[in-house]
């Protein structure tokens, strides 16, 4: 009976509690002083432990303790014959940092037992004499740990706190004395997300990250890899999101890490919003990590099968992978030299989105060695030269570069890159971002770490390895250009220079790069055609360069200066009076009382698409219709078959007449899709009533939008009641006029 009376209690204690119930004096973060801390619970015994290890024989927390060090303490509630968890609280005392704290708390034995310690060798380990590393050892294998994780971001806010799940993480890397370490949210631990925008992007639903102690960097700078990320992310690339932090585990001081996001389908999911479903992953030949391999050998076979010197190859290989992510892929690796590029390769697709291959940078550690590293003859090579360019890890450049359009674009693009985003300049200045960042923060490391810490190093080899780096920016993109000139048989290069005037109203594109800066300096070769295009703003235009290709057959220098105008305003009153994002159809009207010839009309997206009207003549008060799709055509509507679709959230669409001035332009971002976009009328006013754009589930392509149909239906009303009653007032007036007067004579008669 009694056993029973304890097992309802308890039931009735778990739904009953609340963790409100247990008061701390001091909330978990950062301290200024030591501080003894207290807690409270009329509801059961307070257990407490450094480790993440409570039991009934955990030390109970009685009064107060003094907290005068950096400590983690891992809270329980006992009640009846069970514990309760309340979790871990970290205390940091006079701890200054701008960088995220990750603490951690865990069993000792879950690390370091000889037998099942994910941090040892375990019992059936054993020495490679080739490999020179413990092979079958347990942090070589997928255990996991249960772990209480908490991070406090650079503002000091306790972002995360929860249970989850542990893992050493890496490739080689796994058999270094210090490691990395993969955390891993589990509905069984108690959360299936880890819900905290950890990366600063505004993403909150994270299944794992990674704390990396960078690698085979980890005794020289600590930052390697998230520099040549940083770095490529400026094209466009895919990378893993980085937090730099300091790691406790246990209240133990382990040193500088960084947080990274975990390459996995949910990677692509958070990164895409497209779902985990459909998403091929793949690493290296032909390893998937997600999905199937079945369109990645697909791809393969096509290739297999057809030349790609053949341009309708090429063309149709360019709907199955992203060329230019490709091509930005292999140009950042070859200028890091990263010979682990080789087995580090990860690329994928996703069903719902266009289901082309995307290639991802990571892991680059083994590059920033030599500036004269030949990765570009490497990695072009036919034949396997060296440890890291077997053909199957070089096939797919190999074959691309037959085809003279992939070439150009390869060599175009690398010579527009080292002239900026990837030229001493700009690296020098990133990497000397991340030495003002990190420095003051390996100085704490460097000082206050005790564990890894006698094979370290100290701040002045760090201090080395940096200006290493630097030294490396310094000399690397004339190297790797002069490379190119070598290998594809190329003259001397010429210098390019533009300058842009009055550069925020529009954009110049080198080789389908937006520049930057008003002012560009790079280095081409005459060899090869450049493509440029300039895009000005709506209601603009530019001047000083006419040509989308630009060549340089003899080599001399060139400077072009393009400068943006703001088009003067067309004097026609033809307005955008509705947009079909639905079915991709753009209406206009003519506001005038006479017709307007159309010829010459152009009408414009914010992808730079246009369309140039032929001939039409455009009657009074009519309509013209621009689509892509098929439409239901009406006699009085002139109809014009455009070859571009609409964006459904954000476009913007420019009018200009045949003079190429500007007639009239609309722009929107929508964030709930209906089916079209159209004014409420398609003048400045109707009585009183202004102009204003409305996000329709209608469609009224062709004749007035529903709103101007009412308003004037509404309008003729009124103007009938007001005749019906002003005419029945004149006929009451003519009967009242007509007998007085017939009064007036009838009286004058009688006398």
């Amino acid at each position: 009976m009694n056993k029973i009376c304890t097992v309802l209690f308890v039931f009735l204690s778990f739904f009953s509690f609340s963790q409100q119930d247990v008061k701390f004096s001091h909330e978990a973060g950062f301290h200024e002083n030591p501080f003894y801390l207290k807690v409270d619970s009329s509801f059961g015994t307070i257990l407490f432990s450094f480790q993440n290890n409570l039991n009934r024989r955990s030390r109970i927390f009685s009064d107060s303790l003094l907290i005068d060090k950096n400590t983690t303490l891992s809270f329980g509630l006992y009640v009846g014959d069970s514990i309760v968890k309340l979790g871990s609280k970290s205390y940091f005392i006079g701890f200054e940092t701008k960088f995220d704290v990750v603490s951690l708390t865990i069993s000792h034995k879950a690390l370091y037992d000889s037998v099942s310690g994910i941090y040892m060798h375990g019992p059936h380990a054993y020495y490679d004499t080739n490999l020179h590393v413990m092979l079958n050892s347990n942090y070589s294998k997928k255990s996991e740990r249960e772990i209480y994780v908490e991070i406090f971001d650079s503002s000091g806010n306790r972002i995360v706190n929860q249970d989850a799940g542990i893992r050493i993480f890496g490739g080689m890397t796994i058999y270094y004395p210090e490691k990395s370490l993969r955390l891993i949210a589990r509905k069984k631990y108690g959360e299936s997300r880890f819900k905290a925008n950890i990366f600063n992007q505004g993403k909150k639903k994270y299944k794992q990250f990674i704390l990396r102690h960078s690698g085979n960097d980890y005794r020289r700078t600590r930052f390697k890899d998230v520099l040549s990320t940083t770095l490529a992310a400026q094209s466009g690339l895919d990378v893993q999101a980085f937090v730099p932090s300091h790691l406790f585990v246990n209240s133990e001081y382990w040193g500088v890490y960084n947080i990274r996001e975990k390459l996995n389908e949910y990677y692509i999911d958070n990164n895409y919003d497209c779902g985990t479903e459909g998403v091929d992953l793949l690493q290296a030949f032909k390893k998937v990590e997600e999905g199937t391999v079945d369109k990645y050998e697909e791809l393969l076979n096509f290739i297999d099968n057809n030349k790609m010197k053949v341009d309708e190859n090429y063309n149709h290989l360019s709907t199955l992978m992203d060329t230019r992510n490709f091509t930005n892929y292999w140009i950042y690796q070859m200028y890091f030299g990263n010979t682990d590029a080789r087995g580090n390769i990860r690329f994928w697709r996703s069903d719902s989105l266009d289901g082309k291959f995307r290639w991802i940078i990571y892991d680059t550690d083994l590059g920033w060695g030599n500036y004269k590293s030949t990765l570009l003859d490497d990695f072009t090579s036919p034949i396997k030269t060296k440890w890291y360019n077997p053909t199957w890890s070089t096939y797919l450049l190999r074959n691309l570069l037959k085809n003279k359009t992939f070439e150009r674009d390869f060599i175009n693009q690398s010579a527009y890159l080292l002239s900026s985003l990837l030229n001493t300049e700009n690296v020098q200045n990133k990497i000397s971002e991340f030495e003002e960042m990190y420095k003051q923060e390996m100085v704490y490391h460097f000082e206050n770490r005790k564990k890894f810490q006698s094979y370290q190093g100290n701040l002045k080899k760090w201090q080395k390895e940096v200006n290493q780096l630097k030294f490396f920016a310094l000399k690397r993109d004339n190297a790797l250009l002069s490379q190119i000139q070598k290998k594809f048989h190329f003259s001397d290069p010429y210098n390019l220079n533009i300058s842009v005037e009055n550069s925020e109203n529009g954009k110049v594109l080198l080789n389908n790069n937006e520049l930057i800066n008003s002012t560009f300096s790079g280095t081409f070769f005459s060899e090869l055609d450049l493509p440029i295009s300039i895009v000005p703003n709506v209601g603009y235009s530019f001047s000083g360069c006419n040509k989308s290709i630009i060549e340089n057959k003899n080599g001399e220098n060139i400077s072009i200066h393009i400068v943006f105008i703001q088009n003067q305003k067309s004097d026609k009153k033809v307005v955008i009076n509705e947009i079909d994002y639905k079915n991709d159809c753009i209406e206009i009207f003519n506001q005038e009382n006479e017709s307007i010839n159309l010829k010459a009309w152009k009408i414009v997206d914010k992808n730079n698409n246009a369309y140039t009207v032929e001939n039409g003549i455009l009657k009074p008060k009519s309509f013209a219709v621009f689509h892509l799709k098929q439409v239901e055509k009406m006699d009085s509507v002139l109809y014009y078959n455009i070859d571009f679709g609409i964006s459904s959230t954000n476009e913007c669409i420019a009018l200009y007449d045949g003079k190429g001035n500007f007639v009239d332009s609309i722009a929107y971002k929508l964030t709930e899709i209906e089916n079209s976009y159209s004014r409420n009328i398609p003048f400045e006013n109707v009585e009183q009533t202004t102009i204003v754009w409305e996000n329709n589930s209608d469609v009224t392509i062709g004749f007035h939008n529903g709103t101007y149909t009412e308003l004037t239906t509404s309008i003729q009303k009124r103007k009938t009641k007001y005749s019906i009653i002003l005419y029945s007032g004149i006929t009451i007036l003519i009967l009242l006029i007509s007998f007085f007067i017939y009064r007036k004579k009838k009286s004058t008669l009688k006398s």
